[in-house]
Protein backbone atom coordinates (compact mmCIF):
# COMPACT_ATOMS: atom_id res chain seq x y z
CA UNK A 1 0.00 0.00 0.00
CA UNK A 2 3.06 2.36 0.71
CA UNK A 3 4.58 1.70 -3.07
CA UNK A 4 0.77 2.18 -4.12
CA UNK A 5 0.06 5.35 -2.71
CA UNK A 6 3.42 6.86 -3.08
CA UNK A 7 3.35 6.46 -7.15
CA UNK A 8 -0.67 7.06 -6.80
CA UNK A 9 -0.87 10.05 -4.30
CA UNK A 10 -4.94 10.09 -5.43
CA UNK A 11 -5.12 7.18 -3.01
CA UNK A 12 -4.37 9.04 0.36
CA UNK A 13 -7.41 11.35 -0.56
CA UNK A 14 -9.77 9.03 -2.07
CA UNK A 15 -11.03 6.45 0.18
CA UNK A 16 -12.76 4.88 -3.07
CA UNK A 17 -9.84 4.12 -4.75
CA UNK A 18 -7.62 3.04 -1.32
CA UNK A 19 -10.55 0.32 -1.20
CA UNK A 20 -10.04 -1.28 -4.16
CA UNK A 21 -6.58 -1.09 -3.54
CA UNK A 22 -7.00 -3.02 -0.24
CA UNK A 23 -9.45 -5.21 -1.84
CA UNK A 24 -7.07 -5.97 -4.81
CA UNK A 25 -3.80 -6.69 -2.79
CA UNK A 26 -5.95 -9.36 -0.21
CA UNK A 27 -7.59 -10.49 -3.16
CA UNK A 28 -4.38 -11.39 -5.10
CA UNK A 29 -2.85 -13.16 -1.53
CA UNK A 30 -5.75 -15.43 -1.73
CA UNK A 31 -5.59 -16.22 -5.14
CA UNK A 32 -1.72 -16.69 -5.21
CA UNK A 33 -2.76 -19.15 -2.05
CA UNK A 34 -5.44 -21.18 -4.09
CA UNK A 35 -3.50 -21.55 -7.42
CA UNK A 36 -0.36 -22.42 -5.43
CA UNK A 37 -2.79 -25.83 -4.51
CA UNK A 38 -3.82 -26.23 -8.04
CA UNK A 39 -0.92 -25.70 -10.02
CA UNK A 40 2.22 -25.68 -8.05
CA UNK A 41 4.36 -22.58 -8.27
CA UNK A 42 3.81 -20.34 -10.91
CA UNK A 43 6.62 -17.89 -12.84
CA UNK A 44 5.12 -14.81 -14.38
CA UNK A 45 8.36 -14.56 -16.56
CA UNK A 46 6.60 -11.01 -18.57
CA UNK A 47 4.04 -9.62 -21.16
CA UNK A 48 3.34 -11.47 -23.92
CA UNK A 49 2.54 -10.44 -27.48
CA UNK A 50 0.53 -12.71 -29.55
CA UNK A 51 0.10 -12.36 -33.46
CA UNK A 52 -2.91 -13.04 -35.49
CA UNK A 53 -1.72 -13.10 -38.96
CA UNK A 54 -5.33 -13.49 -41.11
CA UNK A 55 -6.79 -11.37 -38.80
CA UNK A 56 -3.30 -8.62 -39.17
CA UNK A 57 -3.62 -8.39 -35.48
CA UNK A 58 -2.00 -8.52 -32.24
CA UNK A 59 -3.05 -9.59 -28.55
CA UNK A 60 -1.83 -8.00 -25.42
CA UNK A 61 -2.75 -10.53 -22.47
CA UNK A 62 -1.74 -9.09 -19.11
CA UNK A 63 0.91 -11.70 -18.35
CA UNK A 64 2.96 -14.88 -19.48
CA UNK A 65 3.29 -17.78 -16.81
CA UNK A 66 4.96 -20.96 -16.78
CA UNK A 67 4.37 -23.89 -13.85
CA UNK A 68 6.96 -25.98 -13.10
CA UNK A 69 3.58 -29.13 -13.42
CA UNK A 70 3.75 -28.29 -16.97
CA UNK A 71 5.56 -27.02 -20.03
CA UNK A 72 2.87 -25.24 -21.36
CA UNK A 73 2.66 -21.65 -21.22
CA UNK A 74 -0.20 -19.80 -19.07
CA UNK A 75 -1.76 -16.62 -20.04
CA UNK A 76 -2.74 -14.93 -17.21
CA UNK A 77 -5.48 -11.76 -17.46
CA UNK A 78 -6.49 -9.48 -14.72
CA UNK A 79 -9.84 -7.87 -14.49
CA UNK A 80 -10.32 -5.50 -11.91
CA UNK A 81 -14.27 -5.68 -11.67
CA UNK A 82 -16.83 -7.24 -9.03
CA UNK A 83 -18.32 -9.87 -11.45
CA UNK A 84 -17.36 -12.25 -13.32
CA UNK A 85 -18.48 -11.22 -17.44
CA UNK A 86 -18.98 -13.62 -19.88
CA UNK A 87 -17.00 -11.77 -22.21
CA UNK A 88 -13.78 -12.71 -20.13
CA UNK A 89 -14.27 -16.29 -20.74
CA UNK A 90 -14.85 -15.75 -24.77
CA UNK A 91 -11.45 -13.45 -24.49
CA UNK A 92 -9.85 -16.50 -22.95
CA UNK A 93 -10.76 -18.95 -25.51
CA UNK A 94 -9.70 -16.64 -28.06
CA UNK A 95 -5.85 -16.13 -26.46
CA UNK A 96 -5.65 -19.61 -26.38
CA UNK A 97 -7.13 -19.93 -29.84
CA UNK A 98 -4.49 -17.74 -31.03
CA UNK A 99 -1.70 -20.00 -29.35
CA UNK A 100 -3.24 -23.10 -30.80
CA UNK A 101 -4.03 -21.96 -34.30
CA UNK A 102 -0.61 -19.86 -35.15
CA UNK A 103 1.39 -20.72 -32.08
CA UNK A 104 3.15 -17.48 -31.71
CA UNK A 105 3.51 -15.75 -28.49
CA UNK A 106 6.48 -13.22 -28.67
CA UNK A 107 8.08 -12.33 -25.32
CA UNK A 108 10.84 -9.77 -25.04
CA UNK A 109 12.48 -8.23 -21.68
CA UNK A 110 11.35 -10.91 -18.93
CA UNK A 111 12.69 -12.72 -15.94
CA UNK A 112 13.71 -16.36 -15.86
CA UNK A 113 15.16 -17.95 -13.22
CA UNK A 114 15.07 -14.93 -11.34
CA UNK A 115 17.38 -13.09 -13.83
CA UNK A 116 16.08 -10.39 -16.59
CA UNK A 117 16.56 -11.41 -19.94
CA UNK A 118 16.43 -9.16 -22.88
CA UNK A 119 17.01 -11.85 -26.17
CA UNK A 120 13.45 -12.05 -27.83
CA UNK A 121 11.92 -15.15 -27.45
CA UNK A 122 9.17 -16.97 -29.05
CA UNK A 123 6.69 -19.18 -27.43
CA UNK A 124 5.28 -21.81 -30.29
CA UNK A 125 2.85 -23.61 -27.84
CA UNK A 126 -0.61 -25.03 -26.77
CA UNK A 127 -2.11 -22.60 -23.72
CA UNK A 128 -4.00 -21.91 -20.93
CA UNK A 129 -5.42 -19.06 -20.15
CA UNK A 130 -6.22 -17.91 -16.16
CA UNK A 131 -8.37 -15.06 -15.46
CA UNK A 132 -8.01 -13.49 -11.77
CA UNK A 133 -10.17 -11.33 -10.03
CA UNK A 134 -8.57 -9.93 -7.34
CA UNK A 135 -11.54 -7.84 -5.76
CA UNK A 136 -13.21 -11.20 -5.79
CA UNK A 137 -10.35 -13.31 -4.38
CA UNK A 138 -10.95 -15.79 -7.39
CA UNK A 139 -9.81 -17.09 -10.26
CA UNK A 140 -11.11 -19.09 -13.10
CA UNK A 141 -9.02 -21.33 -15.46
CA UNK A 142 -10.48 -21.64 -18.94
CA UNK A 143 -8.73 -24.63 -21.32
CA UNK A 144 -11.61 -24.11 -24.04
CA UNK A 145 -10.13 -23.31 -27.28
CA UNK A 146 -11.79 -20.43 -29.84
CA UNK A 147 -10.17 -20.73 -32.98
CA UNK A 148 -11.72 -19.00 -36.22
CA UNK A 149 -11.95 -21.15 -39.12
CA UNK A 150 -11.22 -19.36 -42.12
CA UNK A 151 -14.92 -19.43 -43.39
CA UNK A 152 -15.31 -17.06 -40.39
CA UNK A 153 -11.89 -14.67 -40.83
CA UNK A 154 -13.54 -14.18 -44.12
CA UNK A 155 -16.58 -13.10 -43.20
CA UNK A 156 -14.79 -10.63 -41.35
CA UNK A 157 -12.58 -9.31 -43.78
CA UNK A 158 -16.13 -9.25 -45.97
CA UNK A 159 -17.98 -7.05 -43.26
CA UNK A 160 -14.91 -4.36 -43.31
CA UNK A 161 -14.98 -4.24 -46.95
CA UNK A 162 -18.51 -4.13 -47.35
CA UNK A 163 -18.07 -1.25 -44.14
CA UNK A 164 -16.08 0.80 -46.24
CA UNK A 165 -18.80 0.59 -49.07
CA UNK A 166 -21.21 1.79 -46.82
CA UNK A 167 -22.79 -0.94 -46.96
CA UNK A 168 -23.32 -4.72 -44.69
CA UNK A 169 -23.24 -8.35 -45.15
CA UNK A 170 -26.37 -10.12 -45.37
CA UNK A 171 -28.41 -10.48 -42.08
CA UNK A 172 -29.88 -13.64 -40.77
CA UNK A 173 -30.72 -11.68 -37.19
CA UNK A 174 -33.84 -11.60 -35.45
CA UNK A 175 -36.60 -8.89 -35.01
CA UNK A 176 -34.67 -8.80 -31.15
CA UNK A 177 -31.72 -7.02 -32.74
CA UNK A 178 -30.71 -3.71 -32.04
CA UNK A 179 -30.32 -2.50 -35.55
CA UNK A 180 -34.78 -2.79 -35.92
CA UNK A 181 -35.33 -1.15 -32.59
CA UNK A 182 -33.03 1.59 -33.50
CA UNK A 183 -34.72 1.67 -37.05
CA UNK A 184 -30.75 1.42 -38.53
CA UNK A 185 -30.55 1.54 -42.32
CA UNK A 186 -28.10 -1.46 -43.17
CA UNK A 187 -28.18 -1.67 -47.20
CA UNK A 188 -27.10 -5.34 -47.55
CA UNK A 189 -24.24 -6.78 -50.41
CA UNK A 190 -22.27 -8.90 -51.10
CA UNK A 191 -18.24 -8.81 -52.10
CA UNK A 192 -15.08 -11.22 -52.38
CA UNK A 193 -13.09 -11.00 -49.78
CA UNK A 194 -10.12 -9.95 -49.91
CA UNK A 195 -6.49 -10.67 -47.98
CA UNK A 196 -5.78 -8.05 -45.43
CA UNK A 197 -3.70 -5.30 -47.01
CA UNK A 198 -0.81 -5.34 -44.04
CA UNK A 199 -0.27 -9.27 -45.42
CA UNK A 200 -0.11 -7.99 -49.19
CA UNK A 201 2.50 -5.27 -48.27
CA UNK A 202 4.57 -8.34 -45.73
CA UNK A 203 4.65 -10.82 -48.89
CA UNK A 204 5.87 -7.99 -50.95
CA UNK A 205 8.40 -7.26 -48.69
CA UNK A 206 9.77 -10.62 -48.94
CA UNK A 207 9.29 -10.45 -52.85
CA UNK A 208 11.20 -7.70 -52.72
CA UNK A 209 14.05 -10.09 -51.01
CA UNK A 210 13.76 -7.93 -47.25
CA UNK A 211 14.57 -9.52 -44.60
CA UNK A 212 11.61 -9.11 -42.11
CA UNK A 213 13.60 -11.85 -39.07
CA UNK A 214 16.43 -8.86 -39.75
CA UNK A 215 14.04 -6.09 -39.32
CA UNK A 216 12.64 -7.06 -36.08
CA UNK A 217 16.19 -7.93 -34.43
CA UNK A 218 17.39 -4.80 -35.79
CA UNK A 219 14.40 -2.38 -34.69
CA UNK A 220 14.33 -4.25 -31.00
CA UNK A 221 18.16 -3.62 -30.50
CA UNK A 222 18.08 -0.37 -31.33
CA UNK A 223 14.78 0.20 -29.01
CA UNK A 224 17.42 -1.25 -26.10
CA UNK A 225 20.20 0.62 -26.37
CA UNK A 226 20.49 4.00 -23.87
CA UNK A 227 19.76 7.32 -25.93
CA UNK A 228 23.50 8.09 -25.26
CA UNK A 229 24.74 5.27 -27.41
CA UNK A 230 22.35 5.33 -30.13
CA UNK A 231 23.72 9.54 -30.36
CA UNK A 232 27.09 8.16 -29.97
CA UNK A 233 26.53 5.69 -33.51
CA UNK A 234 25.01 8.10 -35.32
CA UNK A 235 27.24 10.71 -34.92
CA UNK A 236 29.98 8.29 -35.48
CA UNK A 237 31.67 8.97 -31.89
CA UNK A 238 32.17 5.45 -30.89
CA UNK A 239 35.26 4.76 -30.13
CA UNK A 240 36.57 0.87 -31.50
CA UNK A 241 36.97 -0.65 -27.98
CA UNK A 242 33.03 0.82 -26.85
CA UNK A 243 31.92 -0.23 -30.36
CA UNK A 244 33.21 -4.16 -29.66
CA UNK A 245 31.86 -3.82 -25.94
CA UNK A 246 28.69 -3.21 -27.47
CA UNK A 247 28.59 -5.62 -29.97
CA UNK A 248 29.50 -8.44 -27.65
CA UNK A 249 26.99 -7.12 -25.14
CA UNK A 250 23.92 -7.19 -28.11
CA UNK A 251 25.30 -10.80 -28.57
CA UNK A 252 25.54 -12.28 -25.48
CA UNK A 253 22.87 -10.47 -23.74
CA UNK A 254 20.07 -9.49 -26.02
CA UNK A 255 20.75 -12.51 -28.16
CA UNK A 256 21.78 -11.07 -31.79
CA UNK A 257 23.32 -13.10 -34.40
CA UNK A 258 27.08 -11.34 -35.07
CA UNK A 259 26.04 -10.19 -38.35
CA UNK A 260 22.87 -8.15 -36.86
CA UNK A 261 25.15 -6.95 -33.73
CA UNK A 262 27.36 -5.60 -36.45
CA UNK A 263 24.59 -3.29 -38.76
CA UNK A 264 23.59 -1.96 -34.99
CA UNK A 265 27.09 -0.68 -34.32
CA UNK A 266 28.22 0.63 -37.45
CA UNK A 267 26.14 3.66 -38.65
CA UNK A 268 26.94 3.29 -42.16
CA UNK A 269 25.87 -0.51 -42.06
CA UNK A 270 22.29 0.06 -40.35
CA UNK A 271 21.74 3.26 -42.84
CA UNK A 272 22.24 0.52 -45.75
CA UNK A 273 19.89 -1.64 -43.50
CA UNK A 274 17.21 0.87 -43.13
CA UNK A 275 17.08 1.97 -46.59
CA UNK A 276 16.97 -1.30 -47.82
CA UNK A 277 13.86 -1.59 -46.95
CA UNK A 278 10.63 -1.17 -49.05
CA UNK A 279 8.97 1.91 -48.91
CA UNK A 280 4.87 2.64 -48.74
CA UNK A 281 5.27 4.48 -52.51
CA UNK A 282 7.37 1.40 -54.18
CA UNK A 283 5.26 -0.99 -52.14
CA UNK A 284 1.82 0.27 -54.14
CA UNK A 285 3.74 -0.41 -57.40
CA UNK A 286 5.02 -3.18 -57.09
CA UNK A 287 1.69 -4.52 -55.89
CA UNK A 288 -0.70 -2.48 -58.05
CA UNK A 289 -2.29 -5.91 -59.41
CA UNK A 290 -3.03 -7.51 -56.16
CA UNK A 291 -4.55 -4.00 -54.86
CA UNK A 292 -6.01 -3.02 -57.06
CA UNK A 293 -9.58 -4.61 -55.73
CA UNK A 294 -8.60 -2.70 -52.76
CA UNK A 295 -8.06 0.59 -54.44
CA UNK A 296 -11.95 0.60 -55.75
CA UNK A 297 -12.60 0.17 -52.10
CA UNK A 298 -10.60 2.62 -50.81
CA UNK A 299 -9.89 5.25 -53.60
CA UNK A 300 -7.61 7.53 -52.46
CA UNK A 301 -7.32 6.23 -49.02
CA UNK A 302 -5.49 3.68 -50.25
CA UNK A 303 -2.26 5.84 -50.68
CA UNK A 304 -2.76 7.71 -47.63
CA UNK A 305 -3.05 5.07 -45.32
CA UNK A 306 0.03 3.10 -47.01
CA UNK A 307 2.33 3.81 -44.45
CA UNK A 308 0.06 3.20 -41.78
CA UNK A 309 -0.50 -0.56 -43.19
CA UNK A 310 2.72 -0.50 -44.07
CA UNK A 311 3.81 0.05 -40.28
CA UNK A 312 1.03 -2.65 -39.44
CA UNK A 313 2.77 -5.40 -42.07
CA UNK A 314 6.12 -5.21 -40.05
CA UNK A 315 4.65 -4.89 -36.76
CA UNK A 316 2.61 -8.19 -36.96
CA UNK A 317 4.38 -10.63 -39.62
CA UNK A 318 7.79 -9.65 -38.34
CA UNK A 319 9.48 -12.05 -35.83
CA UNK A 320 12.79 -12.66 -34.33
CA UNK A 321 12.82 -15.66 -36.88
CA UNK A 322 10.34 -17.56 -38.98
CA UNK A 323 9.09 -14.02 -40.34
CA UNK A 324 9.31 -15.47 -44.17
CA UNK A 325 7.05 -18.87 -43.08
CA UNK A 326 4.44 -16.91 -40.50
CA UNK A 327 3.75 -14.79 -43.73
CA UNK A 328 3.95 -17.45 -46.70
CA UNK A 329 1.65 -19.81 -44.81
CA UNK A 330 -0.90 -16.95 -43.92
CA UNK A 331 -0.80 -15.68 -47.74
CA UNK A 332 -1.57 -19.59 -48.75
CA UNK A 333 -4.25 -19.54 -46.50
CA UNK A 334 -6.05 -17.07 -48.82
CA UNK A 335 -5.32 -19.04 -52.08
Amino acid sequence: MRQIESRIPQVNVNSFLKQIAIDSLSGVENVKRKLAKEFGQITIVGRGEGRTPDLAGIVHPDFIAFSKQSEEPIIVETKDTTRQNPTDRFQAMFYNGVAEKYGVYLLEQRVEDGKAMFSPKTVRSKAQTILIYPRLSQYSAVDEVFVADQEMIRGVWEAKQLGLKGLSPATKCSKKCPHHRLKADLPEGSIEPLPPPPLLFSQGMIDAGYDLDGHYQTSYAWKLLPVEARLAIILRRLSDNATSALKDWLISTAGLDEETAEIIVHADKREKVLSSKPDAEKLLKQLKGELEPWREILKTRLTTSAPSILGRATAVYSLPSGSRSFVKDAYARWK
